[in-house]
């Protein structure tokens, strides 16, 4: 039987891939080089294609669109998965092949790339050169996020020339359903964020050939930290900002050691002890052992007023307290 959609369903548009390709560091090069980079940028692609034998990729016109520093490209649903196993690689030889030229004049072309799926509408070439909607920006808000520019901070530039991203449709409509060679152990998930746009996202990071701190560390060290919307939530639903580990050297001997960070609310234990020669503070004060009280072996200090009655040897036993109340008595034996 044929199903019957409503008009409202067929504007949604089929699902489609988008390949989304952007220069690092575009605007670092002069204007001459920034033109010879825009008109090398279409034959790159082109070759790539040609060498991963995905010529109908930048040859179908499916939809090819020119941003500037980069390229929006339509994708056949049946070619993703040719895309995802062979298409980036290919793309990392062709630079490579080129690096040498590009350099003798200054140039640097290392590329990060996304690969996105999703409904995408019909749109008329004349007036526009691709559809529009919210899987077409999400696709270039994945290749922007800091997660996949760090690829290429963390890496040679003479070694890594092609950072790639794939979306989560992607890896669970074409990689883990099996419509590729690759397999879902050989992308790094990471959430993707690009706070300026105010997008957010997960994506799946693979780098061709990585080098530099990428080998040594791997893919997701020293990405950039989550903003505040992925920090947790305390009971009344405020957002927790992580805070430091606390830390501190004790040396000697304690019967007893207690650390703590942060005290919301009160400690009432407020003694202070001698311990195996050493000092134990408790309670809700201010004071810090080690910083507010001086622990020096050759200084002794007393508090409130002493009664010696003549020569007096000021060691750790000696000396009398005498209280408010025996002050009388005090100025008489002087």
């Amino acid at each position: 039987m044929e199903l019957d959609f409503p008009d409202e369903a067929r504007a949604l548009g089929e699902h489609t891939g988008i390949l989304a390709v952007d220069v690092r560091g575009f605007g670092e090069h002069n204007t001459a080089q920034q033109q010879r980079i825009v008109d090398l940028l279409p034959d790159v692609l082109r070759q790539a294609a040609r060498r991963a034998n995905l010529a109908e990729l930048w040859e179908g016109r499916f939809f090819r669109a020119f941003r500037g520093d980069g390229y929006l490209v339509g994708v056949r649903p049946d070619l993703l998965g040719a895309v995802v196993d062979k298409f980036f690689d290919a793309l990392q030889a062709e630079l490579r092949h080129r690096i040498g030229d590009l350099r003798k004049d200054g140039i640097e072309v290392r590329l990060r790339t996304s690969l996105h799926l999703g409904p995408v509408g019909s749109f008329e070439a004349l007036l526009a050169d691709s559809p529009t909607g919210k899987v077409m920006v999400d696709t270039g808000r994945m290749v922007d996020a800091g997660a996949v520019r760090a690829l290429l901070d963390r890496s040679d530039p003479d070694v890594t020339l092609v950072a790639s991203v794939l979306s989560s449709a992607v890896m669970e409509h074409v990689v883990e359903a099996g419509w590729t060679y690759r397999k879902p152990s050989e992308f790094v998930e990471a959430p993707l964020r690009v706070d300026t746009k105010e997008y957010s996202g997960t994506g799946y990071l693979r780098v061709p050939v990585p080098s530099g701190e990428l080998l040594s560390s791997g893919l997701l060290d020293g990405q950039p930290e989550g903003d505040a919307e992925s920090a947790p939530e305390s009971e009344s639903g405020e957002h927790v900002t992580a805070a430091p580990e606390a830390s501190n050297t004790f040396e000697g001997t304690a019967e007893e050691s207690i650390q703590t960070r942060d005290v919301i609310g009160g400690v009432h234990d407020r003694s202070v002890r001698e311990s195996g020669g050493g000092v134990t503070v408790t309670g809700n004060g201010s004071t810090v052992a080690g910083r507010d009280l001086d622990q020096s072996s050759h200084k002794q200090e007393f508090s409130g007023r002493f009664h010696t009655l003549g020569d007096s040897n000021f060691g750790p036993s000696s000396g009398r307290r005498v209280g408010a109340d025996n002050a009388d008595n005090d100025s008489e034996a002087r």
